[in-house]
């Protein structure tokens, strides 16, 4: 009921309430806001509050969400508005970004300032370790941006690829690949070892860690005491048949026994054979770095099922002998092998090559210290991206609401309402004026000349769109003069609806048109001003009389903006013709005084 007073005890007839739409439950934050008012300060040590229960007994559940629930979160209302900007800007005291910054949205974040200084300032006074080149003058740092321009070509380029038609074709059980490190060190050669499934949609592949120096990481493998007789440090021997068992068959790539696609082992699987440390991984199709022209044979089955030694040791040599000079083997080329046709992907793909021969140039590539030199440089990078941050989020910039000032701004600009300085021109003065309607629409009709072919009662009927508030009203009957004025104005605000949106201030044109221009009225208020009875236009529309009267009072105000802004432009045809317009709709019931004001 509105009662504000606090009072010893407060009763809730019911927990369900109608908020104009339907009938809910309470929300937490209205069971606090009214329960809360239960003890009377300096009176009452507790207040009470009783819940009726007339029909049945609410779920505890309910009540558990009702008193203790989480309240509903506060949202900021303000809103940036073309007048508010035009105000702002005439005033030099005030900035438009001050306005923003004392909003309720901006309210945490201004809080959070004085700390943010405070790590701004020990972030800056942190030292910096120096480059030292061995070579003379330090170029890692043109090198470490090419690195990072190379490696954003190719994480596009390799997405690209992996959505080929034709790659699915090479990537099958036996193909050299490089996958992508976990750490930040040279990237792994691997063999695909199966393909992806219905349970596991990854490729799994056995990689080269390096060299061995665990035996801890798979004890089947690496345990000196495990090792069977085919197995030796770096090299490979084939014991006679007679003295092999069953583990250290001879490795065949055409099995008796074809696989059945089961997986025996735990991945990630680790160890090492023949000196290399292995890790037989799940793979995602981001982390393959290329795929090799080169293939092996594999025994799926003594890899994944049967998990034989000898199997590994094989597959492990068989990796290392592809590998010269140190060196992986070539890539397939994604034109001709992979049959990239896409011009954006072809494009970049040639980017990413031509990086990688520019880096091969520079006296960083192949420097005995390229990697230390390279995390320094990484560190750096984090360090300043961290301050830019930083600064940024103490900057205006910052601001929720500054893209969206800043896109208001540039449609201020194009349509000469603001120049170049922010300086406010003379379109910018008449829309300071247009309070009750649309701004822009309100002031572009008046530079358009849209009102001086019309007559007065005319001219204040097609107003009666800017204040006119119900959506949904018969159609008026208009004459052709009256249907001619009101396309052209709503042509008017789907244009401004589409400059705003190429600016990219959250606007729908047709939304923006219809929200701002409700002709809903037209008819009658064009009766009204050629001086028909109230109880005539009545019978025009299906709306109420209390919103035709509400209506044509604020019409009145708009008349006297619409004049106000004649007054700036110059214009004394059009201060006239508002003032005619303004006569003609002040009479009779529609303009009455009020009892409540004046009595009886």
């Amino acid at each position: 009921m509105g009662v504000n007073a606090p009072a010893r005890t407060v009763v809730f007839d019911t927990l369900r309430k109608f908020d104009g739409k339907e009938h809910r439950r309470l929300l937490p934050g209205e069971y606090i806001q009214m329960a809360g008012r239960a003890g009377r300060r300096g009176l009452d040590t507790i207040g009470t509050v009783i819940m009726m229960c007339r029909d049945e007994i609410p779920e505890e559940s309910d009540l558990k969400n009702l008193l203790v629930g989480k309240p509903t979160r506060l949202e900021s209302q303000f809103r940036l508005t073309y007048t508010m900007i035009l105000h702002l800007l005439r005033v030099e005291e005030l900035k438009v970004e001050d306005m923003l910054k004392r909003s309720f949205a901006e309210f945490h974040a201004q809080k959070d300032l004085p700390q943010k200084e405070k790590l701004l300032l020990q972030m800056l006074r942190q030292p910096t370790k120096t480059i030292e080149c061995i070579k003379g003058e330090p170029s890692i740092e043109e090198y470490y941006d090419m690195f990072l321009e190379a490696e954003e070509h190719r994480e596009f380029v390799t997405e690209a690829i992996m959505q080929l038609h034709t790659t699915q074709q090479f990537l099958a059980p036996g193909r050299l690949v490089v996958v992508k490190s976990k750490s930040d060190d040279d990237h792994l050669l691997g063999v695909i070892v199966k393909n992806p499934s219905a349970t596991l949609k990854q490729y799994v592949v056995l990689v080269l860690t390096g060299d061995c120096t665990s035996s801890a990481l798979a004890p089947n493998l690496s345990s000196q005491s495990e090792k069977g007789p085919g197995d030796s440090q770096g090299y490979f021997i084939i014991p006679p048949k007679g003295k092999r068992g069953m583990d250290d068959d001879f490795f065949s790539s055409s099995r008796t026994r074809k696989s059945s696609g089961v997986i025996n082992i735990k991945l990630p699987y680790m160890g090492d054979a023949s000196g290399m440390g292995f890790e037989v991984r799940a793979v995602e199709n981001k982390e393959i770095i290329s795929i090799c022209i080169s293939k092996i044979k594999i025994d799926q089955v003594g890899l994944l099922e049967d998990i034989s030694k000898t199997v590994y040791a094989k597959t492990v040599q068989m990796l290392i002998k592809e590998q010269t000079d140190g060196k992986y083997p070539p890539a397939l080329d994604a034109i001709k092998d992979l049959k990239m046709k896409d011009m954006d992907q072809v494009k970049r793909y040639h980017a990413h090559n031509n990086l990688l021969e520019e880096m091969s140039k520079n006296k960083c590539h192949g420097c005995i210290k390229l990697k230390e030199h390279k995390s320094m440089m990484k560190d750096q990078k984090m360090h300043k991206d961290e301050l830019d941050q930083l600064k940024y989020q103490m900057s205006d910039e910052a601001l929720q609401q500054m893209p969206q000032f800043q896109g208001r701004i540039d449609v201020l600009k194009e349509i000469h309402y603001i120049d170049s300085d922010l300086v406010v021109q003379l379109k910018g003065r008449v829309a300071c004026e247009m309070n009750s309607g649309e701004e822009l629409i309100s002031t572009e009709c008046l530079f358009e000349n849209q009102l001086d072919e019309l007559e007065p009662e005319e001219a204040v009927a097609i107003m009666s769109a800017f204040v006119f508030q119900q959506r949904n009203a018969s159609e008026p009957s208009l004459t052709p003069k009256l249907a001619d004025a009101k396309k052209r104005l709503y042509d008017t605000a789907i244009s401004l609806g589409q400059l705003q949106k190429r600016h990219e201030v959250p606007v729908d044109p047709e939304e923006y048109a219809r929200d701002n221009l409700k002709f809903g009225l037209v008819e009658v208020v064009y009766e009204w001003a050629k001086g028909t009875p109230f109880a005539d236009i009545c019978e025009l529309t299906d709306v109420s009389e209390g919103l035709i009267v509400r209506t044509i009072v604020r019409l009145d105000e708009t008349c006297r903006e619409f004049r106000n802004a004649a007054s700036i432009m110059g214009n004394s045809a059009l201060y006239k013709k508002m003032e005619i317009a303004s006569n003609a709709i002040k009479r009779d019931i529609v303009f009455a005084a009020s009892l409540y004001v004046t009595g009886i």
